[in-house]
């Protein structure tokens, strides 16, 4: 109720009498558009072009400032130096406004449990907000709020309070190696949550550790096709063997799809949240848009997004050429949507090129198959050893 009551408050004239120029700032009166986004993740880049980089993405329902727009694109103003940019079919408006609103906040409260930090902001509206992981730990920023008097509840050691400078609140948290976090709506505000580096068993590093497999594409998606085999059948099959060999482990696992069915990318990142996944892995099979370019490039490449899953990706990418004797194909930054996630830590592995005979016929032979599932496991338990040393 307090959040529809302030978007009323905030809403002065319509959208259609007052946004559509082509330049807010031209009017002479400053004016903003109330900017909400409709889909978890929706991307905020540094320039109107849905190739740009992506600066933030924040969930549905949280808000954003924008000063201008094109045909496409949204500016959004964060109060940085320079503007950012969201595209249309990502938001809704709420509002246009004079000025920005800018929410006061004078209480922040720390807790946690056995697995993760919670800080607790309250808001009526959920804020844009930005994260940047750091050498040291990260760096979380809260836009267009104010705080006079601060009340900080329950503090604990290794998060650094900034107040408001130029309206964006900062909180660091200092840390030598990060396993995730994100951002979650409350009704009374937002709620920052990170998570703790797992206590490991040395000699069985995988137990209790929950990770989440997802067997790529599926149903009527194919994949890769390639001398008469699918890559969604190869990826399924690999999966229920890496399954089975980080289960023998002491692992927790659970699966995207069991067995040959469409899952949209989003409902697959879903379900591992839902699950409270500590790590999450996304199986695949590789191609190139021209096959003959396959006697240059081929073997088993990992992709990672967020800096904090580049450890696990190159653990992985260790352990399997060891194993697999395939080319290497490389540790790449990539941003696909399986590799986006902070919480849980992902990484997607290319297993191999289905269009190389030579590997499609490995990657399609059941003993190859529990080999490389072996390697999987051991490359993942490496980087749980890596994290004991914190």
């Amino acid at each position: 109720m307090k959040k529809i009551f302030f978007l009323i408050s905030l809403f002065i004239l319509t959208f259609s009498n007052a946004f559509a120029v082509e330049n807010l700032k031209d009017v002479g009166i400053a004016k903003y558009a109330l900017i909400e986004a409709k889909h978890d993740y929706t991307p905020v880049r540094v320039a109107p072009s849905e190739n740009a980089k992506r600066f933030l993405q924040i969930r549905k329902g949280f808000v954003l400032y924008a000063d201008k727009q094109n045909d496409d694109f949204y500016r959004i103003d964060l109060g940085e130096d320079t503007p950012f940019w969201l595209e249309k079919k990502y938001a809704d408006v709420q509002a246009v406004i004079n000025e920005k609103r800018i929410q006061k906040i004078n209480k922040i409260e720390f807790d946690e449990d056995k697995e993760r930090y919670k800080i607790f902001i309250p808001l009526y509206i959920q804020n844009a907000y930005s994260f940047k992981e750091l050498s040291d730990g990260l760096e979380f920023k809260l836009y267009d709020v104010s705080c006079e008097n601060l009340e900080i509840k329950n503090k604990r050691g290794g998060f650094n309070i900034i107040p408001s400078k130029n309206s964006v609140l900062t909180i660091k948290y200092i840390t030598p190696a990060l396993f995730g976090y994100d951002v979650l709506p409350h009704k009374k505000g937002l709620v920052l949550q990170i998570r703790k580096i797992p206590k490991v068993n040395r000699k069985k590093p995988l137990k209790g550790i929950k990770i989440v497999l997802d067997a790529g594409h599926g149903g009527e998606e194919k994949g890769v096709c390639a001398f008469g085999v699918e890559e969604k059948d190869v990826n399924l099959k690999i999966s229920k063997q890496i399954k089975k060999a980080m289960k023998k482990r002491g692992a927790k696992v659970y699966m995207t799809r069991k067995r040959d069915k469409y899952v949209s990318l989003y409902d697959r990142v879903a379900f591992a949240q839902n699950k409270d996944a500590d790590i999450l892995l996304s199986i695949h099979q590789n191609s190139l848009p021209n096959p003959k370019d396959v006697i240059n490039r081929h073997g088993v490449g990992t992709y990672y997004y967020n800096p904090q899953a580049y450890s696990l990706a190159d653990s992985l990418q260790q352990e399997l050429l060891k194993q697999t004797q395939f080319k290497d194909d490389g540790v790449n930054y990539a941003s696909f949507a399986l590799t986006r996630p902070t919480n849980p830590i992902s990484v997607l592995v290319e297993c191999g090129y289905l269009i190389d005979k030579n590997e499609m016929e490995k990657l399609t032979n059941k003993k190859f198959q529990k080999e490389f599932a072996s390697a999987f496991a051991k490359g993942v338990e490496n980087y749980l050893r890596y994290l004991v040393v914190f």
